[in-house]
């Protein structure tokens, strides 16, 4: 064999790995209802065919031992009959003849008796006696006669059968069961004679040994058999469980008309036939739903559109009101500012109604531009400046004094700050806001954060949908519909990015509007972005910093901001 070849031999030896094996087993077991029981059936049919046949051989062999101690029992009597007999039978006179006899005798014995005779031992009763040798027909067992057996038999004058389990090793099996069987033969020349015969089990050994074999082997099969009949069963059951299953996944993704074919009039074709009304009905509620939906669309954008007009010529009205107020008496004037305030809101109302629909309809398209980042946020923030004031609010404006250059929808981008000020204004309490912007080759951060009355955990998810307030019984300024921060997002998605707020009760909210530079190049991973919030918590913590991030070191260069008199809110430098 090639050197290639043993190495390779090698490698796929190192490759299996029992503790792999099993480790995957498990999760097979873990993942898979069919596999989990397939093995527990198999577990419990083994458990309780291993009980049965620890009981059935614990039965067994109490019989079987039974039934040859009393074979040996009885071969042991005949022995003795046989012996006494030809010893009682016996005509001799002297010492050699009285060898003689006992050897003959022992030799008969061997011969005649049956075929789990290992031995006979033949000595003179008593220590003192010298007449005759002690006989014995294979002296490697000898032994296994103990002392306390001998003096037992040698101290009985009724000539009674003593029998005493043994162990015995047979050429190369060690720890063979047996017995040894020993009484008195009355041998008047010679006082008496120690009868001793040796017995083995060795057969009925290895007959329970492969009965064992047998109840394991028969153990294993069962196992492996009702394993298998579980797992025929259990995959005609779970098969077409699973073929509802894949549809109904097809249909939760968007497939409207996945059906499963009703092959069974079981409780599987119950099932089957159950799955297809009810994705019927969904389907048809789905369409009651999406025509209701696209009614209502209809209906927003028409209202929306339709009110355009009559508030247009409001608006002129109370332009030209507003443009003599100053001849009208104090409850005039106040009464022509306040219809021109609630004329504005409501068409800032009318054009988030119509921003929305738009969105709905899928008109909404990004008309980007390489802008400077820092232009629309001076924007945004110039245009919440007198509402903030009203409100004093001072607004921090932190922004590097150089361009960051981006591919930007500038209208949207100013929106997405301003909403995101009008809504921090309106819960600051009087504590400053502070806007930053973070760069680096991949992406833009905006930062708007207040120092104000903050949101619970319970209150941040859905920060974003419409028509939802943190605070409904506050008195906002801004009025607005809820639609603000839900318009934020969805430009912000327009742009591949997204927006992520944090808040704490007592102090404040933090929103990050991320955006890439570039949106036709996609989406920004959350390992690029220049800053984000701190994994792990919910703590008004971030990673990263603010400023412009060095292309070749990842370090952040941090620069004097402009002086941002323009928007007459604040100044501040790069912190």
């Amino acid at each position: 064999m090639s050197g290639g070849d043993a190495r390779r031999r090698m490698r796929i030896g190192r490759r299996f790995s029992w503790r792999r094996l099993l480790r995957s087993g498990r999760a097979e077991v873990r993942r898979s209802l069919q596999a989990r029981t397939v093995a527990m059936v198999v577990a419990v049919t083994l458990a309780v065919a291993v009980v049965f046949s620890f009981v059935s051989m614990l039965s067994v062999r109490s019989t079987l031992l039974d039934q040859v101690s009393g074979q040996a029992r009885s071969d042991f009597s005949n022995m003795v009959t046989q012996a006494q007999t030809g010893l009682d039978s016996a005509d001799v006179s002297d010492s050699m003849q009285y060898q003689q006899l006992v050897n003959n005798l022992a030799s008969s014995l061997q011969n005649e008796g049956s075929s789990n005779l290992v031995s006979v031992y033949l000595w003179s009763k008593g220590d003192d006696n010298r007449l005759i040798v002690p006989v014995s027909t294979d002296p490697t067992y000898e032994s296994v006669v103990t002392d306390d057996m001998r003096t037992a038999v040698a101290s009985d004058t009724h000539r009674r059968v003593f029998y005493q389990p043994v162990s015995i090793d047979i050429e190369s099996r060690m720890g063979v069961p047996g017995a040894v069987l020993g009484t008195t033969l009355d041998f008047g020349a010679v006082g008496g004679i120690e009868f001793f015969a040796l017995f083995s089990y060795e057969t009925q050994e290895n007959s329970l040994t492969q009965i064992q074999i047998n109840l394991i082997v028969v153990c294993l099969v069962l196992s492996v058999l009702v394993g298998l009949v579980v797992w025929l069963v259990l995959h005609g059951i779970i098969r077409p469980v699973g073929v509802v299953a894949a549809a109904a996944e097809t249909f939760a993704a968007g497939d409207l008309d996945a059906r499963v074919p009703v092959t069974r009039k079981d409780e599987i074709g119950s099932l089957q036939d159950s799955f297809n009304t009810m994705a019927a009905a969904l389907n048809q509620k789905i369409d009651e739903l999406e025509e209701a939906g696209a009614m209502q669309r209809r209906f927003v954008s028409d209202v929306s559109h339709e009110l355009r007009t009559p508030v247009t010529t409001m608006r002129m009205a109370s332009d030209l009101l507003e443009s003599r107020k100053d001849d009208y008496d104090p409850m005039t004037r106040r009464t022509v500012e306040l219809l021109g305030g609630q004329i504005s809101r409501f068409q800032d109302m009318l054009a988030d109604l119509l921003e929305i629909s738009r969105y709905d309809a899928g008109y909404a398209a990004l008309d980007l531009v390489e802008t400077d980042v820092r232009e629309p946020i001076r924007e945004a923030v110039e245009q919440v400046s007198e509402l903030a004031k009203a409100k004093r609010v001072p607004i921090h404006v932190y922004l590097p004094n150089v361009e960051v250059l981006a591919f930007l929808d500038s209208r949207r981008i100013v929106r997405i700050v301003r909403n995101l000020l009008a809504n921090a204004v309106d819960f600051a309490e009087d504590d400053p806001i502070e806007v930053r912007l973070a760069v680096n080759r991949r992406a833009v951060v905006i930062s708007v954060r207040d120092h104000g009355v903050g949101m619970s955990n319970d209150q941040v998810p859905h920060v974003f949908d419409r028509f939802w307030r943190g605070d409904p019984s506050r008195a906002r300024t801004t009025g607005g519909t809820g639609l603000g921060l839900s318009i934020a997002m969805t430009d912000a998605k327009l742009h591949q990015g997204t927006i992520r707020v944090r808040s704490e009760l007592g102090e404040g909210t933090w929103f990050l509007v991320m955006l890439p530079r570039d949106p036709a190049r996609g989406a920004v991973h959350d390992n690029e972005l220049p800053v984000d919030f701190e994994p792990g918590t919910r703590r008004l913590r971030i990673v990263g910093g603010f400023g412009i991030a060095d292309n070749r070191s990842g370090d952040y260069i941090r620069r004097d901001d402009d002086a941002d008199g323009a928007s007459g809110i604040g100044e501040g430098r790069m912190p």
